[in-house]
């Protein structure tokens, strides 16, 4: 299924095309016609302001209006495909489909195949059109050399040209579909590409020296041979190899900042190299578009967040489950952000690396705040989590921590939501990426009149116990909660024994409420030992309240005793209760119903159509001592509204908050190049212009001629851009500390007056009233109980189940079951390869967070 694509996507897709057009026509342009070749201004410059600068910038400033305005354009169509009528078809669209083997889309392999033509293309091209000149000049095999050599050099340039645009968090190619974790593996192998010809230029130009007798005179800083421009271009092939090495994935992902620090560091010598080897004006046609989104992509977000995003973030520490939450907070309302979408952070004092987290509130929720839910990662001594950790406090006590973060940023496409089946398997805080994603889906159930096409299952497996309440209250609502239970398939795993310091810690009562289930697996020989066992928890789990609900998940495939305490059966008495599949044709609440029916108690099931029902059970007080749980957190969640992003009024906050964008933005790009284009037409040697007769001189004149003109007005441009970025990353960061601080005396003022007090407090960091309240009531525990299995999860025998039941069968064709896989790069592999043992006609996706 194809859909009609935008009004904007048509507009960016021809200024993508009308720059592909330029680059594949750019050497007969530029190099072979060489239109009025001046040092300063030329026509040249007005024809590639023209077709190449002009429609990027275009395309790009699109790109940011339109990225503010997804909820009408984008997610709200996708999500609108949920609640679809199930007679209408929905597939995965033939784009959005993954191949069996590698795992990218087939549109990206499109864009990587355009790549890959446009630089065979011009090396190619270069090296056939180059060579009757140099075979001229130096003779057959001489000529063929510098010819192969040239031909490399010039791939190297196309290929500078485009690398930028891989590595950009709103590109115009995300606006056509393309995320950017599909891009960044371009961006890989483009420099792998980069590599590959400037070695193959590096030794056939070497070859070419020797044969001719000049190699040793030629890589040397001399004024009377080429050395002194072939020492730099050293430099930069030394410089790209480095980068390349400490790029490869054993070594980014063991030491993640080395590795960002020597891809600064070799980016820079790098691009110094290449314009000192070859100093031509030209290079910044291919450069300088690149560069100037590079560089408003990484301000304008800071920019844009420094000003509306409070400094300062409420952290708190669940020390059990080894998982941080901060919480942000603005005085007006965030821009949108939506399923999958997330920030940067950075900490003052902990370096200054921004570290990607994916947010897990629901915006249209709050849109005054946002919460992250970070994995401490404490096995490296490199962990930025560890050390945050530490300032998070212990116990669960929130503090306050100064925060700068960049973004919010997001691409991800929700084609996905056309399918009629969706299995999530989740390990550990990968459950972040979800969270708002299920509660989308439930706001748009609630709104829509049509009924509900897809079905979601949501497979998650946990540590310990304690991570059951690290976030939130999500795990106890949406096992609770019948908005979620009427349609989300829930099964939780915990994989390893609580640590000791739980059983016996401030918050032991909570992890004892948890409602253990038998698993999809059992041991053979430990039956009767287990069904007691588990009875003997559950009494106590559902003890200590008169009314309790239970959820209990599908997954369960065996039978657990249930302790029921009446007035007419023995006490003790155990009664047995058959656990159904999911797929079954009567549900685990109808069967705990018809069990608990032979007795006087009244137990009162939850709806048959829900596989993950609820049960209210009746139960005597408990002998088990542990403080009270907060009333709302168990039967209080429809006191709390699901709003859809139309409803929360996203359009009126992306607005104003696009307009702002934009005019920073215009900013940084028409600035710095008013500096490019002014100076592109000075006359450094003054009125007499003899640098264009520079091949009278000697060697040294001629190189200070060409550097002159080649690296000050490019060079110019990027000191601007950087000025005007930092400035307006202080002065936002100074004027909104200012105001924050100033609300923050206000409204201690107005408290001490209303208590009567003489003299007023104030806090040192600028905490105002309401972050204090906050920071003492908003823990990183929920106290509800919650219903899991113990074990780990069986993956083949799930998706062994999914395909007994029809789901993903190769009959039905391609497009209608989606699974995702979100946790450690390990687990996406293991999940990714059961999928693919199973031959499964399942669309995969990876959520991982491996660098």
């Amino acid at each position: 299924m194809f859909s009609v694509p935008s009004f904007p996507s048509l507009v960016i897709g021809a200024c993508l095309a009308v720059f592909s057009g330029w680059m594949f026509a750019d050497y007969f342009v530029l190099w072979k016609i060489r239109v009025q070749p001046f040092f300063s201004w030329n026509a040249m410059d007005f024809y590639w302001s023209i077709v190449c600068l002009l429609p990027i910038l275009l395309g790009h400033f699109i790109t940011i209006w339109g990225n503010y305005f997804r909820a009408t354009s984008q997610f709200q169509h996708s999500i609108s495909m949920v609640t679809t009528p199930t007679h209408e078809k929905q597939r995965v669209s033939f784009w959005e489909r993954h191949d069996s083997y590698f795992g990218f889309t087939y549109r990206f392999w499109c864009l990587a195949g355009t790549i890959i033509t446009m630089n065979v293309y011009w090396f190619v091209l270069t090296t056939i059109l180059s060579r009757e000149a140099y075979t001229t000049t130096y003779g057959e095999k001489k000529g063929i050399l510098r010819a192969i050599s040239y031909g490399g050099s010039l791939a190297v340039l196309l290929d500078t040209s485009i690398i930028l645009f891989l590595v950009l968090r709103r590109s115009m190619l995300h606006a056509l579909g393309f995320t950017y974790s599909e891009i960044i593996p371009l961006h890989r192998w483009l420099g792998v590409a980069m590599l590959f010809w400037a070695t193959v230029h590096a030794w056939f130009y070497s070859a070419f020296l020797i044969m001719e007798g000049r190699f040793i005179s030629d890589i040397a800083f001399t004024d009377k041979t080429r050395g002194t421009r072939n020492i730099p271009g050293l430099f930069a092939w030394i410089g790209i190899v480095i980068m390349a090495f400490f790029a490869m994935p054993q070594f980014r992902r063991t030491v993640y900042p080395v590795f960002l620090y020597v891809h600064r560091v070799g980016t820079f010598v790098f691009f110094i190299g290449l314009i000192m080897h070859y100093p031509s004006y030209m290079l910044w046609y291919y450069m300088l578009p690149g560069f100037t989104l590079f560089l408003i992509d990484r301000f304008v977000p800071k920019i844009i967040q420094a000003r509306s995003i409070s400094p300062v973030a409420i952290c708190a520490l669940n020390a059990d489950a080894d998982i941080i939450r901060v919480k942000f907070t603005s005085s007006e309302p965030m821009k949108p952000y939506y399923p999958g979408d997330y920030i940067t952070v950075q900490i003052p004092g902990m370096g200054n690396i921004y570290h990607p987290f994916t947010i897990a509130s629901y915006w249209p929720e709050d849109p005054y705040s946002m919460t992250l839910f970070m994995r401490v990662m404490g096995e490296s001594k490199w962990s930025w989590t560890r050390d945050l950790a530490k300032r998070c406090g212990n116990d669960d006590k929130p503090v306050i921590v100064r925060t700068n973060v960049d973004g919010v940023f997001g691409d991800r496409r929700h084609d996905y939501l056309k399918s009629e089946t969706m299995v999530i398997f989740i390990a550990g805080a990968a459950i972040t990426t979800f969270m708002s994603l299920i509660k989308a889906i439930a706001a748009q159930i609630a709104a829509s009149s049509d009924p509900l096409r897809m079905k979601l299952h949501m497979i998650c497996t946990f540590r310990t116990r304690s991570e059951l309440h690290a976030y939130g209250s999500f795990l106890h609502q949406i096992t609770r909660d019948p908005r979620f239970t009427s349609w989300l398939h829930v099964e939780l795993y915990v994989s390893r024994p609580d640590k000791p310091q739980t059983l016996t810690g401030a918050h032991a009562h909570v992890i004892k409420n948890d409602i253990q289930v038998p698993g999809q697996t059992k041991k053979k020989d430990s039956k009767k030992n287990f069904l007691q066992r588990t009875g003997t928890r559950l009494k106590r789990a559902l003890s200590g309240r008169t009314m309790v609900e239970i959820a209990v998940p599908a997954p369960a495939l065996t039978s657990m005793a249930v302790q029921i305490n009446n007035s007419n059966s023995e006490k003790g008495e155990a009664v047995d209760v058959d656990l159904q599949r999911s797929n079954s044709e009567k549900s685990i609440a109808e069967t705990l119903q018809d069990a608990t029916e032979r007795t006087p108690e009244p137990v009162d099931a939850g709806g048959p159509s829900s596989p993950t029902a609820t049960v209210s059970i009746s139960i005597e007080e408990s002998i088990l001592e542990k403080p009270r749980r907060k009333a709302s957190s168990t039967t209080a969640y429809h006191e709390y509204a699901l709003p859809t992003f139309q409803a929360a009024s996203a359009d009126s906050v992306s607005k104003r908050l696009a307009m702002l964008d934009l005019m920073t933005s215009a900013l940084l790009v028409v600035v710095p190049l008013a500096f490019y284009y002014v100076l592109r037409t000075v006359d450094f040697e003054g009125p007499s212009q003899w640098c264009e007769g520079t091949k009278s001189r000697d060697k040294w004149t001629i190189f200070v001629c060409y550097w002159t003109y080649a690296m000050v007005p490019g060079f110019s441009h990027l000191i601007a851009t950087l000025t005007l970025g930092y400035a307006g990353i202080s002065v936002a960061r100074k004027v909104h500390m200012r105001h924050h601080q100033k609300r923050a005396e206000t409204k201690d003022v107005e408290a001490a007056t209303a208590a009567g007090a003489d003299a007023v407090n104030t806090t040192a960091v600028g905490v105002n009233e309401e972050e204090k309240q906050l920071s003492d009531e908003d823990g990183n525990w929920d106290e509800g109980d919650v219903v899991y299995s113990r074990g780990r999860m069986d993956v083949r025998k799930v998706i062994n189940n999914f395909v007994e039941r029809g789901v993903g069968k190769a009959e039905n064709g391609q497009g209608l079951a989606t699974v995702f896989a979100g946790g450690p790069e390990g687990f996406v592999d293991m999940i990714e390869r059961q999928v693919k043992k199973a031959n499964w006609t399942a669309e995969f996706h990876r959520e991982t967070w491996a660098p």
